[in-house]
């Protein structure tokens, strides 16, 4: 792998021939390993390295881009090829400029651990090897992957900006079976040897036996206790569809800015510098990315931007853009919910009849602009009666608004955990306490 100076000075370099017009140079060089485990065996353990040039052309009022993966010298001048062929056939339209560099972008934080960067194959079968022992010493079977990786990236464009940085993220995931019944848990850092594997291990091996013979429930509204990993997937649809400058532009976002639509015990934040939640200091367009108070104590504060919503409104952007020119807008992606002050045990003693949730499954949009979600729990689904988890149900369908299950919210952990979405991107979730939520099957 190159490091940020050497892949800065390819960019220099590719931007060094542009006859005309406005280019943007983007190069990733990704270092991947992967551990897959199942049956409390590995079964697979693989590496991969590769190099990402992404190309953006702007001249005559048309925008073109080129992409490339591969390592070969001729890379970028392919990528350069491949836009302009691109921006050539494309209709004249507004063009979003490229931003100027801003002061101060050295000295913003990122996620980095040499232990994550230098862990090897062996390093990585001794971690997985505790879930395993664990699950094998209660005769069940566990399942997973364990993944690192660390990469370099480079942004110079035409407008004066040059930025680099190198991130690392280990990921950790699994599930354990039994004879009728399973247990999830995961683990995530920028630090491998922050994962603490034995407390996933008894984590997920404790779940997997409670969850033995399920019984059915009937659906209803329920009080409920969801963990993060529930948690995660209702903050991950409200930053897809709500929090983004243009959802509120195209009238398709819940955010009505200065309106409570949640509880007082709700604030949810995007904060790029925060470590543990994979810190990284800019966006795809290579602007400093801010924090954003998006929820303030129930209250809809702020959504975030990038350069095409920020002058649309007449703002700065807040540095959350996707690779530009694209439809989805930009996008939070270091969201926390800041914690409670009550232990997630209490909040459990709290409930006289209700559900404990460990997670939900193949969570849809059924109604964005209400916020209406539709998925199943799984492997952990428990009862609550007097303030004790005293039984294993069988999974539920949910269909309900986000919005308004934070509205109920009775009580926020003092924990929390760093999950990962759908889209990779880190959250930071505490355990929640919601007075009603509802089951449809």
């Amino acid at each position: 792998m190159r490091g940020g100076d050497d892949l800065l000075a390819m960019g220099d370099g590719a931007l060094a021939s542009l006859a005309r017009g406005e280019a943007e140079v983007v190069i990733s060089d990704t270092r991947s390993e992967l551990t897959r485990f199942a049956g409390n065996e590995i079964h697979q353990s693989v590496a991969e390295r590769f190099r990402h040039v992404r190309v953006r052309l702007i001249d005559g009022g048309r925008t073109g881009v080129g992409e490339v993966r591969g390592h070969d010298g001729r890379a970028i001048e392919r990528a350069f090829a491949a836009a302009e062929d691109s921006r050539r056939v494309t209709t004249e339209s507004a063009v979003s400029p490229l931003p100027a560099p801003s002061p101060g972008e050295s000295d913003e934080p990122v996620a980095f651990a040499e232990a994550t960067a230098a862990t090897m194959p062996q390093g990585r079968a001794e971690l997985v090897a505790i879930i395993t022992d664990a699950a094998g010493a209660h005769g069940i079977n566990a399942y997973g992957a364990l993944s690192t990786s660390t990469t370099t990236t480079a942004i110079v464009t035409s407008a004066g900006l040059r930025r680099s940085a190198t991130s690392t993220q280990a990921s950790l995931v699994s599930v354990a079976r039994g004879d009728d019944g399973g247990g999830y848990a995961s683990r995530h850092s920028p630090d491998i040897d922050a994962l603490d594997v034995p407390g996933l291990a008894a984590e997920v091996v404790d779940t997997c036996e409670r969850n033995q013979g399920a019984t059915a429930i009937g659906p209803g509204d329920y009080e409920v206790i969801l963990s993060p990993y529930a948690v995660t997937d209702m903050l991950e649809h409200l930053a897809w569809g709500g929090f983004s400058a243009l959802a509120v532009q195209e009238h398709r976002s819940f955010m009505r800015i200065g309106e409570k639509l949640m509880s007082d015990r709700i604030t949810i934040r995007d904060d790029a510098r925060t470590h543990e939640i994979f810190a990284f200091p800019f966006d795809d367009e290579g602007v400093s990315t801010r924090p954003v108070t998006l929820i303030d104590r129930g209250v809809c504060s702020a959504v975030v931007y990038d350069t095409p919503t920020a002058l649309h409104d007449g703002v700065t952007s807040t540095g959350h853009s996707l690779p530009q020119p694209n439809t989805w807008g930009p996008l939070p992606r270091h969201v926390a919910m800041d914690a409670g002050s009550t232990p997630w045990q209490e909040m459990v003693g709290s409930v006289s009849r209700g559900l404990y949730i460990t997670r939900f499954w193949y969570v849809r949009d059924v109604h964005p602009l209400r916020t209406v979600i539709t998925g199943m729990t799984r492997e952990g689904t428990f009862l609550i009666e007097n303030g004790s988890i005293t039984r294993p149900v069988r999974d539920l369908r949910f269909t309900q608004s986000i919005v308004e299950a934070l509205a109920n919210v009775i009580q926020v952990s003092r924990e929390r955990r760093l999950e990962l979405g759908e889209g990779e991107s880190g959250v930071l979730s505490p355990w929640l306490h919601i007075g009603r939520f509802s089951f449809t099957s």
